[in-house]
C-alpha cells in the first residue's frame, strides 16, 4: 500500500522542476542585463579627441571680429563642434542661423565635415554684440561626453 502512494505522489518532482526553471530564466536575464550594459560600456569609452583652438579677437573695419582656428591635435567632427559667446551659441555645423549676433566674414567658414589643423571660422559682430570681458570658448561634445578645447575672454 505505501509503494502505490510512493508512486503516485509526485510533489517534490514539480518542485524541483520549478527551481530548475527559476535558475535558467535567472541566467539568461543576466547574461543579457550584462550584454546590454558591456555593450554600453564600448560606446561611452569613445575618446574625447586631442585638438587644440585658438581663438583670436580684432577688428575689420570698426567691428570686432572673432577667428577660431583649429592648431593642431586630432580632426574633429564638426557636427560635435559648436562655439559660443557668454553661453549663447553662435556657431555648429548643424545650423546656418546659430550666430545669432555674429555673422562669417571674408570666407572664414567651417564647410567640411572635419576640422582640420589650420581650418579657421570668422565671426564679425553685427552692432555691438562683442563687448570686453565676453568669453568664446570652443566646446565638443558628441551627447556622451564634453570637453572644451580652446576659449579666449575680450580685452583691449
Amino acid at each position: 500500500m505505501k509503494l502505490t502512494i510512493l508512486l503516485t505522489e509526485d510533489d517534490a518532482v514539480s518542485s524541483t522542476i520549478g527551481v530548475v526553471l527559476m535558475v535558467a530564466v535567472t541566467v539568461i536575464l543576466a547574461a543579457a542585463v550584462g550584454t546590454f550594459a558591456l555593450g554600453l560600456a564600448e560606446t561611452s569609452a569613445e575618446e574625447t579627441p586631442s585638438a587644440s583652438f585658438e581663438v583670436e579677437w580684432g577688428l575689420d573695419g570698426g567691428d570686432t571680429v572673432v577667428d577660431v582656428t583649429m592648431q593642431g591635435g586630432n580632426g574633429v567632427e564638426a557636427k560635435f563642434v559648436t562655439v559660443e559667446l557668454e553661453g549663447s551659441e553662435v556657431w555648429n555645423d548643424a545650423d546656418e542661423d546659430a550666430a545669432g549676433r555674429l555673422t562669417h566674414y571674408d570666407g572664414k567658414e567651417w564647410t567640411a565635415d572635419k576640422i582640420q589643423s589650420g581650418d579657421t571660422l570668422g565671426l564679425k559682430e553685427d552692432g555691438t554684440s562683442l563687448n570686453e570681458g565676453d568669453t568664446i570658448p570652443v566646446i565638443w561634445n558628441n551627447g556622451q561626453k564634453s570637453q572644451v578645447h580652446g576659449s579666449a575672454t575680450l580685452s583691449n
